[in-house]
């Protein structure tokens, strides 16, 4: 294994040259010209004209751009002549100064449609303006490509400001990067709809600026009165699923009345008495029994219905529902039933489970599909590149041809069976891509012979002789594969009667079995449990007794699929628990294989996943994966809580501390070269990671070298490769002229590599598409190299990570991303199995508070050494 540079991040960028090379169009479109004239910058500040104490202000992005909005078409369109450029937050740009007095300015803008009481200062705001700086945004911009300054990086946000302010004076429903349009849209069940959109964004690459276009989709609330609303989301969603009546909203669950809280937060609402008033206010809490509330009316109390009865002759005729609180500081409290939700609100909260498959099947777009819609909305009316007024204001110019790039097909590894080799290349020829079976194959390592005992907790749904059937298919199979097992008994067991209960009567029957086999060494054991098709809390009590009370291996399977079970099923089920019980599947060989085994060699994924948006009181999950064997199969688990949204792994230096003495207690030897593969960093966090977390590998390093036994020489460096994996992007390749390059889904073969003209002008970066295409679009994984010790060409780095694309335990094809890297995500996920009850752990927490001694105290994380994840 060849290397190219001995120390530190490459000087230069590399280019790859393994494979063969090939052309394909990227959903990149060339910036042709941009602004020669200078452009002005300046910040601006927006607050309520007088700040009312306990009084709420929602000063959103989207609320944001209509007070400038105001400000530059009706208060004083005199001095924003031509119109302004606004992110919506702080930056404004005009083409020349603004026709103000002086470099700072301050302007009164009323939302008040309807004319206000003299004095009143409802809906009013000041927004202070202040010029930062002019900027020759093409001298500027350029400069990106060699670093730049903060300067130059406000040309690019400027560009980005640009390309999307004619769409967004179309549709006020829109994020950071993407607008949308109620165009076409797509219903979905439970009170939603699907709108399309596009994303867009101004990016620098070694070809220049380009805008890097793709289709967007935005699950959007469906504008109805609130009453109604909540009736359709909860006959979709509630825990008892049945037509629910408004009737019924008076006797929900405690559970569905927190759901309902949690989806219905922050969603803005108009009321409909009195009549005419029409300003949306968003929702911030749900009050049970709204006419019966009672509150102070200067010195008298009274309630909410009597309240709207005396002052504006509404008698509610729900008054044992909930209500509204729009104002948690002032108490207002506003009958559900007057209430409708505003349209084109954004859900922004974590889907529902029961939501995502249908969310899939609505917005999948096959390749061809996927870049004629990008095409149309380049060329077309609602980006509007070709006729924007915004466009012809600075003088720049799109090409509406998405670009091509040089690209290269890497060859596939071989996969290693026991007595048995399947030729990856070979298959390839012949038209199969990137996937494999294990029939008439056995597995590298059979797991050592092992003991199962049966719980089905889905006796109503799936008698016990009949799951002794399925059983018995599945024993077949996995004796087939090499497996030796000896299955005890079954049970059929309630949850209602405790999951740990029948699972600790299932555990004493195989220690019972254990004694009268006089067995010495207790062998491995399983418990496969049998769980009715939606059981997430039962599913969570078995991994959580399984993995950490009793540390044994537990496979779960779903009622349905169980039922109809067949050979395939019975050999991904098979590849799950052979490894859980020790074994190897399979792995893959060939020159990569051979080179990193020379020395010995440990590579490790991270990961970083949070709760969902806009949750503070629920803690960010870091986990850690490290390999301990030359096949690259193996692999022990770390995981920390930390602060939510905190990108940097705060126990990173622990956590890789164990990995590295525990390959040592493994191998007996310290590892001589060490990949790291670090997931879940957004593209403003790479300086930041590099920073901290590399440096805090190295303090683990030196810490791991002060033990006797490690064998470290004092002062030798940590020998580290430290390389970013991104998903969360918009870059998506075709097929492009020349050779078919392409399977049947229409996506492009796996093993693309690019490193060419669409990659970045500051850190070597390539993308790799490593995955046989399934359905809808494929998406290429992002490499950036961000440390180079161990001095790997961009080739070599390049092959690893194809190669460990192959190593994915859980399936017989290769996967998008590094088999560490999926594993290191898989284990962030899990680790929600092992926090107490008592926390309440869940993506739909609404609380403000949040103590992290108490989340560690409460978080009992399994140990290091089964693949209990998989």
């Amino acid at each position: 294994m060849q290397s190219q540079t001995q120390s530190g991040v490459p000087a230069v960028r590399q280019y790859g040259t393994s494979g063969k090379p090939v052309k394909v169009v990227a959903n990149m479109f060339s910036i042709k010209s941009l602004p020669t004239q200078t452009i002005y910058h300046y910040d601006v500040v927006i607050a309520p004209l007088v700040e009312r104490p306990g009084r709420d202000v929602d000063l959103n992005i989207r609320r944001g751009h209509e007070i400038v909005h105001r400000l530059q078409s009706m208060t004083e369109p005199s001095v924003f002549n031509p119109r302004a450029f606004f992110d919506g937050k702080k930056n404004l740009f005009s083409v020349g100064p603004l026709k103000m007095q002086g470099d700072a300015a301050e302007f009164v803008v009323s939302m008040a449609d309807a004319p206000q009481p003299p004095g009143s200062t409802r809906g009013q705001f000041r927004v202070r303006l202040t010029k930062v700086n002019a900027i020759n945004i093409s001298r500027r911009a350029n400069e990106v490509f060699s670093g730049g300054s903060d300067v130059s990086q406000i040309a690019v946000t400027f560009l980005q400001i640009v390309v999307r302010q004619a769409p967004m004076l179309k549709t006020n429903t829109f994020n950071n990067r993407s607008v949308f349009t109620p165009s076409n849209k797509k219903s979905l069940s439970g009170g939603f709809n699907i709108w399309n959109g596009f994303f867009q964004s101004v990016r620098p690459t070694l070809q220049g600026l380009v805008i890097n276009v793709d289709v967007s989709h935005a699950i959007v609330y469906e504008e109805a009165p609130v009453l109604e609303w909540a009736c359709t989301f909860l006959s979709k969603f509630a825990s008892r699923r049945q037509r629910v009546q408004v009737q019924d909203l008076e006797r929900l669950a405690e559970g569905d009345i927190k759901l309902l809280k949690t989806v219905l937060k922050g969603v803005r609402v108009t009321v409909s008495v009195p009549a005419g008033r029409r300003l949306a206010r968003p929702i911030k809490d749900l009050v049970l029994n709204v006419g019966n509330y009672q509150f102070m009316q200067g010195e008298q109390e009274t309630t909410i219905n009597d309240y709207y009865d005396e002052k504006y002759g509404y008698r509610l005729r729900y008054p044992r529902l909930f209500g509204i609180c729009v104002n948690v500081q002032q108490k207002i409290i506003v009958p559900a039933e007057i209430c409708t939700i505003s349209g084109g609100q954004m859900f922004k909260k974590m889907l529902m489970p029961e939501m995502m498959s249908e969310v899939l099947q609505q917005v999948t777009k096959n390749p061809r599909e996927r870049l004629e819609a990008i095409e149309r909305g380049v060329s077309g009316d609602f980006l509007d590149y070709k006729n924007s007024p915004f466009f012809s204001q600075i003088g720049m110019q799109v090409d509406p041809r998405p670009v091509e790039t040089p690209a290269r097909l890497l060859p596939p590894p071989d996969i290693q069976y026991q007595g048995s080799i399947v030729n990856l290349s070979t298959q390839a020829e012949k038209g199969t891509h990137g996937t494999w079976n294990v029939v008439r194959r056995q597995f590298f390592r059979p797991a050592p012979r092992c003991l199962w005992t049966v719980v089905s907790f889905a006796p109503q749904y799936f008698p016990l002789s009949s799951v002794e059937q399925s059983v018995g298919l599945l024993r077949q199979c996995c004796e087939k594969l090499g497996m030796s097992l000896l299955v005890v008994g079954g049970r059929a067991a309630s949850a209602a009667g405790g999951v740990e209960r029948a699972l600790e009567e299932a555990l004493s029957q195989l220690e019972a079995t254990i004694s009268t086999l006089g067995l010495k060494q207790r062998p491995p054991c399983l418990v496969l449990v049998v769980l009715p098709d939606s059981a997430a809390a039962q599913r969570k009590a078995v991994k959580a007794w399984g993995d950490v009370a009793r540390q044994v291996a537990t496979q779960c399977v779903k009622t349905m699929k169980f039922k109809n079970v067949n050979d395939q099923y019975c050999n991904n089920v098979a590849l799950k628990i052979n490894v859980k019980l020790g074994g190897i599947n399979s792995y893959p060989i060939g020159q990569i294989y051979t080179g990193l085994n020379k020395e010995p060699t440990m590579i490790v994924g991270a990961d970083v996943t949070h709760p969902g948006s806009g949750i503070r009181d629920r803690p960010s999950i870091a986990s850690l994966v490290s390999s301990f064997d030359i096949t690259f199969s193996r692999y022990a688990a770390f995981t920390r809580v930390q602060a939510p949204r905190v990108e940097v792994i705060e126990e990173l230096e622990d956590m890789f501390l164990l990995a590295l003495r525990y390959f040592h207690h493994v191998n007996r030897v310290a590892p001589r070269r060490i990949i790291f593969y670090r997931d879940g960093v957004s593209e403003g966090e790479y300086e930041t990671v590099e920073e901290i977390e590399i440096k805090t590998l190295s303090d683990a390093w030196n810490r791991f070298a002060e033990y006797p036994e490690s064998g470290i020489p004092k002062g030798i460096p940590i020998p580290l490769t430290f390389i970013v994996v991104g998903k969360r992007h918009h870059l998506r390749f075709f097929q492009g002229p020349g050779p078919n390059i392409k399977d049947k889904t229409g996506n492009v073969f796996g093993g693309l590599v690019v490193d060419r003209d669409v990659t970045s002008p500051h850190k070597p970066d390539f993308y790799l598409q490593s995955h046989p295409g399934l359905k809808g679009t494929s998406r290429p994984s992002h490499y950036i190299v961000l440390y180079n010790k161990l001095g790997f060409s961009i080739d070599i780095v390049q092959q690893i990570s194809y190669f460990l694309c192959h190593a994915y335990a859980r399936c017989t094809r290769s996967v998008s991303i590094p088999a560490p890297v999926y594993y290191a995500d898989i284990v962030c996920s899990r680790a929600a199995f092992y926090l107490e009850e008592s926390l309440g752990y869940s993506d739909f927490g609404s609380g403000t508070s949040f103590d992290l001694d108490a989340w560690k105290r409460g978080f009992n994380a399994p140990g290091p050494q089964s693949m209990y994840f998989i």
